[in-house]
C-alpha cells in the first residue's frame, strides 16, 4: 500500500524546514533540516494547529509528539529537494 504525499507548509525553526498533515489519514509529516522526512501517525488536527502557532517549533515537536505518537521514516530529502509546498 502506498501512501499519498502529503503537501507541506515552511516553518521558521533552526530544526525543522516544514509541516504538513493530512485530515483523511490523520497524519502529520515533519521534514526536519537535516533531510529526514517523518511521518506520525494518528495525530489529532488540533496538535498540527497547535504546532502551527507554537513559538517554537522543536520545542513543540519534542513536547507534543515525539514519544507519543507512533512514526516512521518516509524520505530523505537533502534541503535542494525538499517537500511539496502548499
Amino acid at each position: 500500500m502506498s501512501e499519498k504525499q502529503i503537501q507541506h507548509v515552511l516553518v521558521r525553526s533552526s530544526n525543522v524546514h516544514s509541516v504538513g498533515y493530512s485530515l483523511q489519514a490523520r497524519a502529520l509529516e515533519v521534514h526536519f533540516r537535516s533531510g529526514g522526512v517523518y511521518r506520525y501517525y494518528d495525530v489529532p488536527k488540533f496538535v498540527y494547529d497547535a504546532l502551527l502557532h507554537a513559538p517554537s517549533t522543536g520545542k513543540f515537536l519534542a513536547a507534543n509528539v515525539k514519544g507519543i505518537y507512533r512514526y516512521r521514516k518516509v524520505a530523505d530529502r537533502p534541503m535542494d529537494a525538499p517537500a511539496p509546498l502548499v
